[in-house]
This record gives structure tokens, sequence and C-alpha cells, in this order.
């Protein structure tokens, strides 16, 4: 026990000696632990921070990433969908349609618009009814006349451009007849160059 006690009075003995070192032994192991700590809340804030700015970068492409309006052509203007391209010359509206024995009458209006179709690409394109339609600002959707379209054929000798065959780098003229309501306005031709196509627009209003 005597050895034990001597000991420790030789520990306490040395630092009451070297109150020196001991202070600056103190002053080093609080840097040390200030540092461990300010080192691990650097790395937090830093974690955080990145998150944020990753964060709010992509809410500004979110924000300014938007999809492209869909151009309208207007009437005179030529549009392309796939291998063909469409122009619609001209526009004109009729009660009836026809002569004295193929004379058909509008349920609404008769809107007979002049097109012609252009072949851009290398192989013979054929059209059909499902390549045109009319839609207004309704939403609602218009397919040709066929009373009106069999009454302009028979009269008046025009090129009905159902199932007409166009060849590469030719074009083909006529009349697509459509049967509209009054109260139909904003009404555009959406016309396709294969089945599957998107479509392109023409505003049929001046």
């Amino acid at each position: 026990m005597n050895e034990n006690n001597a000991q420790n009075q030789q520990r306490k003995n040395w630092f009451a000696r070297h109150k020196i070192m001991t202070g600056i032994m103190v002053v080093i192991i609080f840097l040390i632990v200030l540092g461990m700590i300010g080192g691990s809340g650097d790395q937090s804030g830093s974690s955080t921070s990145t998150q944020k700015t990753s964060s709010g970068g992509s809410e500004a492409e979110t924000t300014t990433a938007t999809a492209p309006a869909a151009t309208v052509a207007k009437i005179g203007e030529p549009v392309t969908d796939g291998d063909l391209t469409f122009t619609v010359t001209g526009v004109t509206t009729k009660q009836t349609l026809g002569n004295t024995f193929t004379q058909r009458d509008a349920q609404g209006t008769f809107h007979v618009v002049m097109l012609k179709i252009e072949n851009k690409g290398k192989e013979t394109k054929t059209t059909d009814s499902s390549m045109f339609k009319i839609v207004d600002s309704q939403g609602r959707e218009f397919e040709r006349s066929i009373d009106g379209q069999t009454a302009v054929g028979l009269s008046q000798g025009k090129v009905d451009l159902f199932l007409q065959q166009i060849q590469p780098g030719l074009s083909v003229t006529g009349d697509i007849v459509f049967d509209l309501p009054a109260d139909a306005t904003g009404t555009q031709l959406i016309v396709k160059g294969s089945l599957f196509s998107k479509g392109a627009k023409i505003l049929l209003e001046q």
C-alpha cells in the first residue's frame, strides 16, 4: 500500500511540476475533439447542400422542360407528315352539291376542301379515308361525307382522293367533302402520311 501511495504521489508531483505541459496537452486534446465534431458537421452540411442543389436542379429542369407545341399550317402552306406533303389550296361551303341527277343536300353545310398531296418518298403511296378528318374547337371529329363526295365526283368529274396512288416525286390534286354543323368553329384538317403517324394540322379558317 505504501508503494502505491508513493507512485500516485509521484504522478501528482509530475503534473504539479509540469503545469505548462499539462495545460498544452489539455488544449491539444480539446482541439482534436473539437475538430472531429466540426468535421462531422461539415460533412453533414455538405451532403445536405449537395442534395438541395441536386433537388433544385431537378426542379429547374422540370419547370423549364416543356413539350414542343405542334405547328398548325394555314391555307396555302404545305405541311409534311411522313413521306407525304399536304397543301390546302382553298375551302368552299355549299348547302347542296351535284347536278339535277346527282344533287345531295347537306345535313349542315358542305365544306369542300381542295387539297394537293405530294409524294416525297421513294415508294408508291395510296390514300385512304383514315388519312383525313376535321376536328373543331369542341373536340368533335368529322369524317368525309360520302354523299357530298359522290355528288361532286359524278357531277363535276372531280378526282376522288381516296384510294388514289401517288408515285414517288409526283402529286395529285382533288377535293375532300365534309358535312359540318353550323356551330363548328376553329376547324382544322388532320392529315396523315401513314396509318400509324401522329398527323399534321391545317387550319381551315382564314
